[in-house]
Protein backbone atom coordinates (compact mmCIF):
# COMPACT_ATOMS: atom_id res chain seq x y z
CA UNK A 1 0.00 0.00 0.00
CA UNK A 2 2.86 2.44 1.00
CA UNK A 3 4.19 2.04 -2.87
CA UNK A 4 1.20 3.16 -3.93
CA UNK A 5 0.94 6.37 -2.49
CA UNK A 6 3.51 8.16 -4.03
CA UNK A 7 1.99 7.01 -7.34
CA UNK A 8 -1.70 8.36 -6.28
CA UNK A 9 0.39 11.46 -4.92
CA UNK A 10 1.88 12.31 -8.51
CA UNK A 11 -2.02 11.63 -10.06
CA UNK A 12 -3.25 14.25 -8.13
CA UNK A 13 -0.58 16.72 -8.36
CA UNK A 14 -0.43 16.74 -12.11
CA UNK A 15 -3.38 17.47 -12.98
CA UNK A 16 -3.62 20.45 -14.71
CA UNK A 17 -6.29 23.52 -14.02
CA UNK A 18 -9.01 23.74 -16.47
CA UNK A 19 -9.17 27.40 -18.00
CA UNK A 20 -11.97 29.60 -16.68
CA UNK A 21 -11.83 32.01 -19.95
CA UNK A 22 -14.11 29.69 -21.80
CA UNK A 23 -16.40 31.65 -23.06
CA UNK A 24 -20.23 30.32 -22.37
CA UNK A 25 -21.49 27.52 -25.02
CA UNK A 26 -24.17 29.08 -27.23
CA UNK A 27 -27.63 27.03 -27.29
CA UNK A 28 -29.59 25.15 -30.22
CA UNK A 29 -32.30 26.82 -31.68
CA UNK A 30 -35.53 25.62 -32.29
CA UNK A 31 -38.07 28.19 -34.11
CA UNK A 32 -41.46 28.14 -33.61
CA UNK A 33 -43.21 27.13 -36.61
CA UNK A 34 -46.36 25.08 -35.27
CA UNK A 35 -48.62 28.43 -35.58
CA UNK A 36 -47.35 29.81 -38.66
CA UNK A 37 -47.26 26.42 -40.70
CA UNK A 38 -50.69 25.29 -39.30
CA UNK A 39 -52.32 28.78 -40.34
CA UNK A 40 -50.39 28.23 -44.23
CA UNK A 41 -51.33 24.67 -44.18
CA UNK A 42 -54.72 25.11 -43.05
CA UNK A 43 -55.82 27.12 -46.27
CA UNK A 44 -55.53 24.48 -48.75
CA UNK A 45 -55.25 20.90 -46.75
CA UNK A 46 -58.00 18.63 -46.01
CA UNK A 47 -58.24 16.66 -42.46
CA UNK A 48 -57.74 13.50 -44.10
CA UNK A 49 -55.22 13.27 -46.43
CA UNK A 50 -52.88 10.35 -46.19
CA UNK A 51 -48.83 11.64 -45.22
CA UNK A 52 -46.19 12.20 -47.44
CA UNK A 53 -45.22 9.24 -49.76
CA UNK A 54 -41.77 7.72 -49.35
CA UNK A 55 -40.20 9.21 -52.85
CA UNK A 56 -42.40 11.98 -53.13
CA UNK A 57 -41.69 12.42 -56.59
CA UNK A 58 -43.70 9.42 -56.94
CA UNK A 59 -47.31 11.13 -55.53
CA UNK A 60 -46.92 13.38 -59.05
CA UNK A 61 -47.82 9.90 -61.16
CA UNK A 62 -45.40 11.03 -64.13
CA UNK A 63 -43.49 7.72 -65.40
CA UNK A 64 -40.65 9.70 -66.85
CA UNK A 65 -40.13 12.12 -64.24
CA UNK A 66 -39.24 8.87 -61.59
CA UNK A 67 -37.22 7.29 -64.07
CA UNK A 68 -35.08 11.11 -64.49
CA UNK A 69 -34.86 10.67 -60.71
CA UNK A 70 -33.78 7.14 -60.42
CA UNK A 71 -31.08 7.81 -63.26
CA UNK A 72 -29.69 11.07 -61.30
CA UNK A 73 -29.94 9.26 -58.05
CA UNK A 74 -27.88 6.28 -59.29
CA UNK A 75 -25.08 8.33 -61.83
CA UNK A 76 -24.98 12.11 -60.74
CA UNK A 77 -21.40 12.95 -59.08
CA UNK A 78 -22.55 14.56 -56.69
CA UNK A 79 -23.83 11.61 -54.70
CA UNK A 80 -21.29 9.56 -55.53
CA UNK A 81 -18.68 12.37 -53.83
CA UNK A 82 -21.31 12.16 -50.57
CA UNK A 83 -21.00 7.99 -50.94
CA UNK A 84 -17.31 8.40 -50.77
CA UNK A 85 -17.23 10.81 -47.78
CA UNK A 86 -18.85 8.28 -46.21
CA UNK A 87 -16.80 5.67 -46.73
CA UNK A 88 -13.92 7.71 -45.47
CA UNK A 89 -16.40 8.47 -42.04
CA UNK A 90 -16.42 4.82 -41.29
CA UNK A 91 -13.00 4.09 -41.87
CA UNK A 92 -12.69 7.06 -39.56
CA UNK A 93 -14.28 5.80 -36.92
CA UNK A 94 -13.22 2.02 -37.34
CA UNK A 95 -9.33 3.52 -36.29
CA UNK A 96 -11.23 5.71 -33.51
CA UNK A 97 -12.29 2.16 -31.80
CA UNK A 98 -8.72 0.70 -32.87
CA UNK A 99 -6.98 2.99 -31.12
CA UNK A 100 -8.82 2.46 -27.82
CA UNK A 101 -7.94 -1.01 -27.89
CA UNK A 102 -4.20 -2.97 -27.41
CA UNK A 103 -1.81 -1.41 -29.84
CA UNK A 104 0.67 -3.96 -31.19
CA UNK A 105 3.62 -3.30 -33.09
CA UNK A 106 6.41 -5.20 -34.40
CA UNK A 107 10.01 -4.36 -35.59
CA UNK A 108 13.16 -6.66 -36.27
CA UNK A 109 16.53 -5.22 -37.64
CA UNK A 110 19.57 -6.76 -38.70
CA UNK A 111 22.53 -3.95 -37.80
CA UNK A 112 26.15 -4.58 -38.72
CA UNK A 113 28.53 -2.38 -36.83
CA UNK A 114 31.97 -1.56 -35.98
CA UNK A 115 32.91 -0.73 -32.69
CA UNK A 116 35.87 1.89 -32.13
CA UNK A 117 39.24 0.95 -30.44
CA UNK A 118 38.92 4.26 -28.84
CA UNK A 119 35.33 4.24 -27.96
CA UNK A 120 33.51 3.33 -25.04
CA UNK A 121 34.36 -0.27 -24.81
CA UNK A 122 38.03 -0.92 -25.14
CA UNK A 123 39.45 -4.08 -26.69
CA UNK A 124 39.24 -6.57 -27.46
CA UNK A 125 35.22 -5.29 -28.05
CA UNK A 126 36.31 -2.40 -28.97
CA UNK A 127 37.35 -2.45 -32.15
CA UNK A 128 35.63 -5.93 -33.34
CA UNK A 129 32.56 -5.80 -35.59
CA UNK A 130 29.20 -7.73 -35.50
CA UNK A 131 25.96 -8.47 -36.57
CA UNK A 132 23.07 -7.39 -34.07
CA UNK A 133 19.63 -9.05 -35.10
CA UNK A 134 16.43 -7.63 -32.74
CA UNK A 135 12.80 -8.93 -33.15
CA UNK A 136 10.69 -7.48 -31.18
CA UNK A 137 6.74 -6.96 -29.80
CA UNK A 138 5.49 -4.25 -28.26
CA UNK A 139 2.02 -3.86 -26.69
CA UNK A 140 0.68 -0.78 -24.81
CA UNK A 141 -2.71 0.01 -23.80
CA UNK A 142 -4.18 3.05 -22.71
CA UNK A 143 -6.36 2.78 -19.29
CA UNK A 144 -8.61 5.86 -20.42
CA UNK A 145 -9.82 6.32 -17.05
CA UNK A 146 -10.91 9.66 -17.81
CA UNK A 147 -13.19 8.93 -20.85
CA UNK A 148 -10.85 10.31 -23.54
CA UNK A 149 -11.23 7.51 -26.05
CA UNK A 150 -14.70 7.17 -25.57
CA UNK A 151 -15.44 10.57 -26.13
CA UNK A 152 -13.20 10.31 -29.45
CA UNK A 153 -15.10 6.79 -30.49
CA UNK A 154 -18.64 9.02 -30.05
CA UNK A 155 -17.50 11.79 -31.99
CA UNK A 156 -16.25 9.51 -34.90
CA UNK A 157 -19.85 7.80 -34.77
CA UNK A 158 -21.46 11.16 -34.86
CA UNK A 159 -19.00 12.37 -37.58
CA UNK A 160 -20.16 8.64 -39.71
CA UNK A 161 -23.62 9.81 -39.24
CA UNK A 162 -23.37 13.34 -39.93
CA UNK A 163 -22.16 11.78 -43.74
CA UNK A 164 -24.71 9.21 -43.51
CA UNK A 165 -27.14 12.65 -43.17
CA UNK A 166 -25.17 14.64 -45.95
CA UNK A 167 -25.44 11.98 -48.33
CA UNK A 168 -29.22 11.99 -47.67
CA UNK A 169 -29.49 15.60 -48.28
CA UNK A 170 -27.90 15.37 -51.60
CA UNK A 171 -30.54 12.80 -52.71
CA UNK A 172 -33.29 14.87 -51.57
CA UNK A 173 -31.34 18.60 -53.17
CA UNK A 174 -30.90 15.96 -56.42
CA UNK A 175 -34.23 14.95 -56.69
CA UNK A 176 -36.18 17.87 -55.91
CA UNK A 177 -33.66 19.96 -58.81
CA UNK A 178 -34.54 16.86 -61.27
CA UNK A 179 -38.05 17.87 -60.31
CA UNK A 180 -37.98 21.22 -60.44
CA UNK A 181 -36.16 20.92 -63.93
CA UNK A 182 -38.35 18.85 -65.01
CA UNK A 183 -41.55 21.15 -64.64
CA UNK A 184 -39.76 24.05 -65.23
CA UNK A 185 -39.21 22.50 -68.88
CA UNK A 186 -42.76 20.76 -69.53
CA UNK A 187 -43.67 24.61 -68.28
CA UNK A 188 -41.34 25.96 -71.18
CA UNK A 189 -41.95 23.65 -73.64
CA UNK A 190 -45.94 24.37 -73.08
CA UNK A 191 -45.61 27.92 -73.50
CA UNK A 192 -44.13 27.87 -76.68
CA UNK A 193 -46.46 25.98 -78.18
CA UNK A 194 -49.22 27.56 -76.97
CA UNK A 195 -46.94 30.14 -78.56
CA UNK A 196 -46.46 29.19 -81.78
CA UNK A 197 -50.36 28.60 -81.86
CA UNK A 198 -50.84 32.31 -81.03
CA UNK A 199 -48.76 33.29 -83.73
CA UNK A 200 -49.92 31.43 -86.11
CA UNK A 201 -53.41 33.12 -85.18
CA UNK A 202 -51.82 36.87 -84.99
CA UNK A 203 -50.93 36.33 -88.63
CA UNK A 204 -54.09 35.33 -89.85
CA UNK A 205 -55.12 38.45 -88.14
CA UNK A 206 -52.27 40.57 -89.91
CA UNK A 207 -53.76 38.67 -93.48
CA UNK A 208 -57.08 39.97 -92.92
CA UNK A 209 -56.45 43.12 -91.82
CA UNK A 210 -53.75 43.99 -95.04
CA UNK A 211 -56.54 42.69 -96.95
CA UNK A 212 -59.21 45.56 -95.67
CA UNK A 213 -56.27 47.83 -95.64
CA UNK A 214 -55.21 47.30 -99.83
CA UNK A 215 -59.25 47.81 -99.96
CA UNK A 216 -59.17 51.15 -98.35
CA UNK A 217 -61.86 49.86 -95.41
CA UNK A 218 -58.83 50.48 -92.66
CA UNK A 219 -55.99 52.55 -92.37
CA UNK A 220 -52.37 51.55 -91.63
CA UNK A 221 -52.65 51.56 -88.23
CA UNK A 222 -54.40 48.40 -87.26
CA UNK A 223 -52.00 46.59 -89.98
CA UNK A 224 -48.73 48.35 -87.66
CA UNK A 225 -50.23 47.19 -84.46
CA UNK A 226 -50.80 43.55 -86.00
CA UNK A 227 -47.30 43.46 -87.27
CA UNK A 228 -45.74 44.50 -83.89
CA UNK A 229 -47.64 41.60 -82.19
CA UNK A 230 -45.86 39.35 -84.33
CA UNK A 231 -42.68 40.84 -84.12
CA UNK A 232 -43.38 40.22 -80.45
CA UNK A 233 -44.40 36.72 -80.98
CA UNK A 234 -41.25 36.01 -82.50
CA UNK A 235 -39.09 37.22 -79.82
CA UNK A 236 -41.20 35.79 -77.04
CA UNK A 237 -41.11 32.22 -79.62
CA UNK A 238 -37.11 32.79 -79.88
CA UNK A 239 -36.60 33.20 -76.27
CA UNK A 240 -38.48 30.17 -74.76
CA UNK A 241 -37.13 28.27 -77.53
CA UNK A 242 -33.48 29.15 -75.81
CA UNK A 243 -35.03 28.23 -72.26
CA UNK A 244 -36.15 24.67 -73.45
CA UNK A 245 -32.98 23.99 -74.72
CA UNK A 246 -30.80 25.33 -71.49
CA UNK A 247 -33.23 23.50 -69.27
CA UNK A 248 -32.71 20.52 -71.53
CA UNK A 249 -28.92 20.88 -70.88
CA UNK A 250 -29.57 21.05 -67.66
CA UNK A 251 -31.40 18.16 -67.04
CA UNK A 252 -28.82 16.38 -68.77
CA UNK A 253 -26.08 17.37 -65.79
CA UNK A 254 -28.39 16.76 -63.38
CA UNK A 255 -28.61 12.90 -64.82
CA UNK A 256 -25.34 12.51 -64.93
CA UNK A 257 -24.81 13.00 -68.75
CA UNK A 258 -23.81 15.34 -70.99
CA UNK A 259 -24.79 17.70 -73.34
CA UNK A 260 -24.58 15.48 -76.26
CA UNK A 261 -27.23 13.12 -75.67
CA UNK A 262 -29.41 15.81 -74.17
CA UNK A 263 -31.57 15.55 -77.03
CA UNK A 264 -32.46 11.79 -76.08
CA UNK A 265 -33.81 12.95 -72.92
CA UNK A 266 -37.94 12.15 -72.87
CA UNK A 267 -39.84 15.31 -73.56
CA UNK A 268 -41.39 16.55 -70.12
CA UNK A 269 -44.96 16.48 -69.33
CA UNK A 270 -46.86 19.15 -67.60
CA UNK A 271 -50.56 16.98 -66.71
CA UNK A 272 -48.89 15.66 -63.49
CA UNK A 273 -51.48 14.42 -60.49
CA UNK A 274 -50.94 17.78 -57.95
CA UNK A 275 -50.39 16.10 -54.83
CA UNK A 276 -51.71 16.74 -51.94
CA UNK A 277 -50.17 19.29 -48.70
CA UNK A 278 -49.79 16.74 -45.68
CA UNK A 279 -52.81 18.16 -42.86
CA UNK A 280 -50.69 17.59 -40.23
CA UNK A 281 -46.94 17.74 -39.69
CA UNK A 282 -44.94 15.55 -36.74
CA UNK A 283 -43.23 17.94 -34.44
CA UNK A 284 -40.12 17.05 -34.68
CA UNK A 285 -40.37 16.98 -38.50
CA UNK A 286 -37.58 20.13 -38.72
CA UNK A 287 -34.91 18.48 -36.81
CA UNK A 288 -34.72 15.30 -38.94
CA UNK A 289 -34.50 16.81 -42.68
CA UNK A 290 -31.17 15.95 -43.44
CA UNK A 291 -29.34 18.53 -43.59
CA UNK A 292 -29.88 19.72 -40.35
CA UNK A 293 -29.81 15.99 -39.10
CA UNK A 294 -26.19 16.65 -40.38
CA UNK A 295 -25.51 19.43 -38.31
CA UNK A 296 -26.88 18.62 -35.21
CA UNK A 297 -24.49 14.98 -35.65
CA UNK A 298 -21.25 17.66 -36.27
CA UNK A 299 -22.30 19.38 -33.25
CA UNK A 300 -22.48 16.06 -31.23
CA UNK A 301 -19.30 14.81 -32.38
CA UNK A 302 -17.50 18.52 -31.66
CA UNK A 303 -19.09 18.17 -28.12
CA UNK A 304 -17.27 14.97 -27.98
CA UNK A 305 -13.46 16.27 -29.06
CA UNK A 306 -13.73 18.98 -26.46
CA UNK A 307 -14.78 15.97 -23.64
CA UNK A 308 -11.50 14.46 -25.43
CA UNK A 309 -9.81 17.61 -25.17
CA UNK A 310 -10.92 18.21 -21.51
CA UNK A 311 -9.54 14.71 -20.29
CA UNK A 312 -6.10 15.80 -21.47
CA UNK A 313 -5.84 18.01 -18.36
CA UNK A 314 -5.54 14.95 -16.10
CA UNK A 315 -2.95 12.17 -16.26
CA UNK A 316 -3.60 8.75 -17.28
CA UNK A 317 -1.63 5.36 -17.42
CA UNK A 318 -0.53 3.46 -20.33
CA UNK A 319 0.46 -0.28 -19.49
CA UNK A 320 3.35 -0.82 -21.76
CA UNK A 321 5.12 -4.62 -22.56
CA UNK A 322 8.11 -5.62 -25.05
CA UNK A 323 8.88 -8.99 -25.44
CA UNK A 324 11.68 -10.11 -28.30
CA UNK A 325 14.84 -11.97 -29.48
CA UNK A 326 18.42 -10.04 -29.20
CA UNK A 327 21.90 -11.48 -30.41
CA UNK A 328 25.00 -10.97 -31.90
CA UNK A 329 24.82 -14.36 -33.58
CA UNK A 330 22.26 -15.10 -36.04
CA UNK A 331 22.72 -18.77 -35.15
CA UNK A 332 21.68 -18.15 -32.04
CA UNK A 333 18.59 -15.94 -32.32
CA UNK A 334 15.61 -18.67 -31.38
CA UNK A 335 17.48 -20.12 -28.27
CA UNK A 336 16.16 -18.86 -24.96
CA UNK A 337 19.07 -17.54 -23.71
CA UNK A 338 18.23 -14.68 -26.35
CA UNK A 339 15.00 -13.72 -25.11
CA UNK A 340 14.19 -10.05 -23.79
CA UNK A 341 11.43 -8.61 -22.50
CA UNK A 342 10.53 -5.49 -20.39
CA UNK A 343 6.93 -4.76 -18.66
CA UNK A 344 5.93 -1.61 -16.53
CA UNK A 345 3.24 1.53 -16.53
CA UNK A 346 3.71 4.57 -17.82
CA UNK A 347 2.19 7.74 -16.27
CA UNK A 348 1.41 10.81 -18.37
CA UNK A 349 1.23 14.24 -16.52
CA UNK A 350 0.02 17.37 -17.97
CA UNK A 351 1.15 19.81 -15.35
CA UNK A 352 3.86 21.66 -17.68
CA UNK A 353 2.27 22.09 -20.85
CA UNK A 354 -1.01 23.96 -19.27
CA UNK A 355 -0.95 26.56 -22.34
CA UNK A 356 -0.60 24.14 -24.87
CA UNK A 357 -3.73 22.19 -23.54
CA UNK A 358 -5.15 25.26 -22.66
CA UNK A 359 -5.19 26.12 -26.68
CA UNK A 360 -6.59 23.29 -27.78
CA UNK A 361 -9.64 22.75 -25.54
CA UNK A 362 -10.27 26.66 -26.52
CA UNK A 363 -10.37 25.47 -30.40
CA UNK A 364 -12.45 22.67 -29.74
CA UNK A 365 -15.37 25.00 -27.66
CA UNK A 366 -14.46 27.59 -30.56
CA UNK A 367 -15.89 24.63 -33.42
CA UNK A 368 -18.50 23.48 -31.36
CA UNK A 369 -19.62 27.14 -31.05
CA UNK A 370 -19.29 27.50 -35.14
CA UNK A 371 -20.75 23.91 -35.59
CA UNK A 372 -24.30 25.59 -33.42
CA UNK A 373 -24.07 28.72 -35.12
CA UNK A 374 -24.17 26.52 -38.59
CA UNK A 375 -27.22 24.37 -37.24
CA UNK A 376 -28.97 27.65 -35.63
CA UNK A 377 -29.11 29.09 -39.48
CA UNK A 378 -29.48 25.97 -41.08
CA UNK A 379 -32.90 25.37 -39.26
CA UNK A 380 -33.85 29.01 -39.31
CA UNK A 381 -33.69 28.97 -43.02
CA UNK A 382 -35.33 25.29 -43.56
CA UNK A 383 -38.11 27.13 -40.94
CA UNK A 384 -38.47 30.15 -43.43
CA UNK A 385 -38.14 27.44 -46.69
CA UNK A 386 -41.51 25.88 -45.46
CA UNK A 387 -43.27 28.45 -44.62
CA UNK A 388 -42.17 30.47 -47.81
CA UNK A 389 -43.20 27.42 -49.71
CA UNK A 390 -46.76 26.73 -48.17
CA UNK A 391 -47.64 30.58 -48.10
CA UNK A 392 -46.50 30.35 -51.76
CA UNK A 393 -48.64 27.13 -52.44
CA UNK A 394 -51.95 29.28 -51.02
CA UNK A 395 -51.34 32.25 -52.72
CA UNK A 396 -50.77 29.97 -56.26
CA UNK A 397 -54.30 28.19 -55.32
CA UNK A 398 -56.17 31.73 -55.26
CA UNK A 399 -54.38 32.61 -59.10
CA UNK A 400 -55.23 29.42 -60.49
CA UNK A 401 -59.06 29.86 -59.12
CA UNK A 402 -58.66 33.65 -61.00
CA UNK A 403 -56.90 32.58 -63.80
CA UNK A 404 -59.20 29.53 -64.36
CA UNK A 405 -62.49 31.36 -64.08
CA UNK A 406 -60.66 34.31 -66.73
CA UNK A 407 -60.14 31.62 -69.08
CA UNK A 408 -63.72 29.79 -68.86
CA UNK A 409 -64.95 34.33 -69.65
CA UNK A 410 -62.40 34.26 -72.84
CA UNK A 411 -63.97 30.57 -74.16
CA UNK A 412 -67.00 32.19 -73.82
CA UNK A 413 -66.06 35.06 -75.56
CA UNK A 414 -64.68 33.18 -77.99
CA UNK A 415 -67.54 30.50 -78.44
CA UNK A 416 -69.78 33.83 -79.12
CA UNK A 417 -67.78 35.22 -81.29
CA UNK A 418 -67.66 32.21 -83.93
CA UNK A 419 -71.12 31.54 -83.01
CA UNK A 420 -71.51 35.59 -84.39
CA UNK A 421 -69.03 34.63 -87.17
CA UNK A 422 -71.27 31.76 -88.53
CA UNK A 423 -74.47 33.68 -88.72
CA UNK A 424 -72.71 36.88 -90.16
CA UNK A 425 -73.10 39.17 -87.31
CA UNK A 426 -69.28 39.50 -86.36
CA UNK A 427 -66.46 39.28 -88.67
CA UNK A 428 -63.51 36.57 -88.87
CA UNK A 429 -60.97 39.13 -87.38
CA UNK A 430 -63.75 39.19 -84.29
CA UNK A 431 -63.25 35.21 -84.10
CA UNK A 432 -59.63 35.57 -84.10
CA UNK A 433 -58.86 38.10 -81.94
CA UNK A 434 -60.94 36.27 -78.99
CA UNK A 435 -58.95 33.02 -80.29
CA UNK A 436 -56.04 34.84 -79.27
CA UNK A 437 -57.20 36.16 -76.19
CA UNK A 438 -57.87 32.42 -75.77
CA UNK A 439 -54.28 31.28 -76.30
CA UNK A 440 -52.83 34.27 -73.94
CA UNK A 441 -55.14 33.51 -71.49
CA UNK A 442 -54.17 29.59 -71.71
CA UNK A 443 -50.27 30.72 -71.64
CA UNK A 444 -51.04 32.40 -68.33
CA UNK A 445 -52.92 28.77 -66.62
CA UNK A 446 -49.88 27.06 -68.11
CA UNK A 447 -47.65 29.31 -65.68
CA UNK A 448 -49.54 28.98 -62.98
CA UNK A 449 -49.51 25.38 -63.28
CA UNK A 450 -46.40 24.75 -63.61
CA UNK A 451 -45.48 27.22 -60.63
CA UNK A 452 -47.77 25.06 -58.54
CA UNK A 453 -46.28 21.80 -58.86
CA UNK A 454 -42.75 23.61 -58.57
CA UNK A 455 -44.04 24.81 -55.48
CA UNK A 456 -44.99 21.31 -54.10
CA UNK A 457 -41.13 20.34 -54.92
CA UNK A 458 -39.68 23.09 -52.84
CA UNK A 459 -42.01 22.08 -50.09
CA UNK A 460 -41.15 18.54 -50.47
CA UNK A 461 -37.49 19.79 -50.16
CA UNK A 462 -38.06 22.04 -47.16
CA UNK A 463 -39.83 19.19 -45.16
CA UNK A 464 -37.14 17.03 -46.23
CA UNK A 465 -38.71 14.11 -48.12
CA UNK A 466 -37.82 10.82 -46.80
CA UNK A 467 -36.85 12.14 -43.71
CA UNK A 468 -40.14 11.73 -42.64
CA UNK A 469 -40.16 8.16 -43.18
CA UNK A 470 -37.30 8.08 -40.94
CA UNK A 471 -37.45 6.83 -37.40
CA UNK A 472 -36.16 9.51 -35.29
CA UNK A 473 -32.71 8.90 -33.00
CA UNK A 474 -32.77 7.45 -30.29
Amino acid sequence: MKRLLPGLFLMFVGCAELPHDLPARPALKAPQTAATLSALSGTSADTDIQPLQEHWWTSFGLTNLDRLIETALRDAPDLAAAQARLRTADQAERLARLDAKVHYETDASVVREHLSKNGLFPPPIGGSTFTQTDITENLSYTLDWWGKNRALIQAAGNERQAARDEADAVRQTLAAAVADTYFAWADVEARLAAARALTQSHRKEHALLKVRFDLGLDSAQPLIDARKKLDLDEDRTRSLDYLARALRYRMSALVGSDPDHAASLPMPELDARLPALPARLPLDWLARRPDVAALRSQVEAASDRSAAAKADFYPNLDLRMMIGLETLDLSKLFQANSLSASIGPALHLPIFNRQTLSAKLGKREADYAASVAAYNRTILEAARQAADAYALIASLEHRSQAQRLALHETEQTRSLAEQRRQIGLASPLDALEANSAVLTQGMHEIEIQAARLRARVALFKALGGDALHKDPAP
